[in-house]
């Protein structure tokens, strides 16, 4: 045998070994081809690059891809558990709409690279009355002892360049309350009302007896519990003396439990008051102080008091009067977000439509979820110029889970230079909210 046969031998030789050793007998390397197809709804067709992400679930793993023509996307990645998700807007006849998908699957040594696995996306309209901030985990007592829980806010927000009226509308909260409850409502890995194109609200609804405006670049805050100056008692919570704030307040006394529901501040109009239609068990509005999911709607043809008192509207989740909820239908939600604990997992209750994600929250010391900023569109503003403040530091990067806003613009203290924000709003909270080391109330 000459000696370039014998090069040409070892050579091939060299090459079978590397290729066994790649896919044999190195299996923590081994890659499998993971195809992506989003599916989309009536009437939309598949258009590229829209980002689809997945995350492995235990080590964190990021892989981000753009859809073809076809609207698939191929990654290689590592055998384990993943998270799917996908965001896309489009403009339709003048309005903005969102498709949103979220699903969870495994690839191991029986994964099959030729069958892609199949995103459903879920439209939804995108609008112009967003949650900016939910404050639910309370603070810390002055003398150490403890967390103070009944100071819960949230904030409301005008993401639109004109002035927006909420007319019967209503606020609501998911049952289960927490993220890390059993839920029935799941069926072969998905929410059974997914389908049925409906949301639960447990315990209660609070509606606005009357029709509140809210200018563009504008907000209103409304306290949950407590509607009043909480720091006479607490240094770290929050005062709700103001003319100019809302709450939440049964004048019926439904709710009779007067450590969350104090007679308000007299400072709060009596017209600010939201009432509660009741239609579940309990003394008190059950919102979680852990993991809450919080979302807005508005009743299409009827009042909300009118609709959450048709029983014909309601389930029963557990056969008793404390777990009665409403089911609103999810093309009546104008907004929502869904929070888990830290450092827990659990299962999602509000469904791809409504919030395709969701944020981890630190209870108990103040902390609030506040909502990104659209750093393109609020630069893109003109009037905004030399009003921005930048070098956000009101994030909680440095805790676990913790997160921050990306834009790097500092929303409340731009906001008091004047400038107009937007805010990012893409129905997934994982995108659009971070967790704040202090509620922005307390600026």
């Amino acid at each position: 045998m000459n000696l370039q046969k014998l090069l040409s031998l070892l050579i091939a030789v060299l090459l079978i070994g590397t290729s066994c050793s790649d896919s044999d007998d190195n299996n923590e390397y081994l890659t499998y081809d993971v195809t992506i197809n989003l599916a989309y709804p009536t009437g939309y067709t598949p258009v590229e690059n829209t980002n689809i992400t997945l995350v492995n679930t235990t080590s964190t793993t990021t892989y981000t891809g753009k859809t073809n023509a076809s609207g698939e996307a191929t990654f290689k990645v590592a055998a384990g558990i993943y998270n799917v998700s996908a965001t896309e807007s489009r403009a339709i006849d003048g309005n903005s709409f969102l498709l949103n998908g979220n699903q969870t699957f495994t690839v191991g040594s029986n994964w099959i690279s030729s069958t892609p696995v199949t995103l459903t996306l879920t439209a939804s309209e995108k609008g112009g009355i967003i949650i900016k901030e939910l404050y639910t985990g309370g603070c810390q007592k002055d003398d150490g002892s403890g967390k103070f829980i009944n100071d819960a806010y949230v904030v409301l927000y005008n993401n639109s360049d004109i002035e927006l009226k909420l007319e019967n509308v209503a606020l609501g909260t998911t049952i289960p309350y927490n993220f890390t409850s059993s839920n029935k409502y799941y069926t072969d890995g998905k929410l059974s009302y997914e389908a049925e194109g409906w949301i639960p609200a447990g315990t209660a609804i609070w509606y606005f007896n009357n029709t509140v405006s809210i200018a563009a670049g504008k907000q209103i805050v409304i306290a949950l519990k407590n509607a009043v100056d909480n720091t006479k008692t607490y240094s770290n919570s929050i005062n709700f003396a103001n003319s100019e704030y809302y709450c939440t307040y049964d004048i019926l006394g439904q709710f009779t439990n007067v450590t969350v529901y104090p007679s308000p501040s007299t400072e709060i109009p009596s017209s600010h008051r939201l009432s509660a239609a009741i239609y579940g068990a309990g003394n008190a509005w059950a919102i979680s102080i852990v993991s809450p999911t919080f979302f807005i709607f508005t009743t299409k043809g009827t009042t909300p008091i009118a609709f959450a008192s048709n029983a014909n509207n309601r389930d029963d989740y557990f056969g008793s009067t404390t777990s009665i909820s409403l089911k609103v239908p999810t093309d009546w939600i104008l907004d929502g977000v869904e929070v888990k604990g830290q450092g827990v997992d659990g299962l999602k209750r509000l469904t791809p439509t409504v919030d395709a994600g969701h944020v981890a929250m630190i209870g108990g010391f103040g902390y609030s979820i506040y909502r990104n900023v659209d750093k393109e569109a609020t630069e893109a503003i003109e009037s905004n110029a030399g009003k921005l403040v930048y070098n956000y530091s009101l994030g909680t990067t440095d805790k676990a889970e913790g997160s921050t806003d990306p834009s790097g613009i500092d929303a409340e203290a731009s906001i008091k230079k004047g400038a107009h924000i937007k805010y990012k709003d893409t129905n997934n909270s994982t995108n659009d909210f971070h967790q704040r080391i202090k509620a922005s109330l307390k600026d």
